[in-house]
């Protein structure tokens, strides 16, 4: 019977400055609103209401003010179990674009989603959006590796992965938290088309290269045909091909 051992990843750079400021940010919110009654929420939160009343830099510091204790300690484990080996693995500047490409694109999703709707979309905050993305990445790289899903059942990442994705969808369309359920989902969509991205790019494939292949594919696929001529006995680069 195969046993399930667990290991805790060294906590990497950017990760322990992400965790720092996550919980910083939470203990400051949490001892101002206990002492002088003051709520960091609606300025650090995104909200459409807040980029229109001039606080554009919500759209960076949105993922780092969460209100829920076990929301802070869930997603801070994550940074520091996944996210350290993803970053030991990317290195620091790609999960540095990863972060931020995941993060701020999802932000602006949500944003949108609040001008369609007319603004009733509340704030959105902390790093589940950030932590869906990188469990995707995750799912991605390490299948095969074995997962404790709440910290009962083992399974494989790529499930661990599939079953968090689809609880979100149902959150999507079956919870009062519809607006945060698309946000996240919309992090591990964009952190799958990053990573697509930036796999061709390391092949040396961009969008020019794509372009040129399929111009090259549209002109070999171009067939004439001739009526009323008879195939010669040996082929003539000057004659066009012929259907048969």
């Amino acid at each position: 019977m195969q046993q399930v051992q667990m290991q805790l990843p060294r906590l990497t750079f950017l990760c322990k400055y992400i965790i720092i400021a996550y919980v910083g940010v939470f203990l400051a919110n949490t001892i101002l609103a206990q002492i002088a009654g003051i709520n960091l929420l609606p300025y650090l939160a995104l909200s459409l209401e807040g980029l229109l009343s001039g606080f554009v830099f919500q759209v960076f510091t949105f993922p780092f003010i969460d209100t829920a204790l076990m929301s802070v300690l869930f997603n801070a484990l994550i940074i520091w179990f996944l996210g350290s080996e993803l970053e030991a693995k990317w290195g620091t500047t790609f999960f540095a674009k990863f972060s931020l490409v995941s993060t701020i694109g999802s932000g602006l999703f949500y944003i949108l989603i609040a001008v369609i709707f007319g603004g009733k979309a509340s704030f959105i905050h902390g790093l589940n959006g950030l932590n869906l993305a990188m469990i995707l990445a995750y799912g991605i790289i390490y299948s095969e590796r074995t997962m404790i899903f709440m910290f009962i059942f083992p399974m494989k990442a790529r499930y661990f992965c599939a079953i968090l994705a689809a609880i979100e969808l149902y959150m999507a369309f079956f919870s009062n938290q519809a607006f945060a359920a698309w946000t996240h989902l919309s992090a591990m969509a964009i952190a799958f088309g990053y990573l697509k991205y930036a796999s061709l790019a390391a092949r040396g494939v961009t969008l020019s290269t794509l372009k040129a292949q399929h111009a090259r594919n549209k002109v070999k696929s171009k067939l004439s045909l001739v009526k009323n001529e008879e195939k010669p006995d040996k082929p003539d680069p000057e004659n066009p091909k012929y259907w048969q």
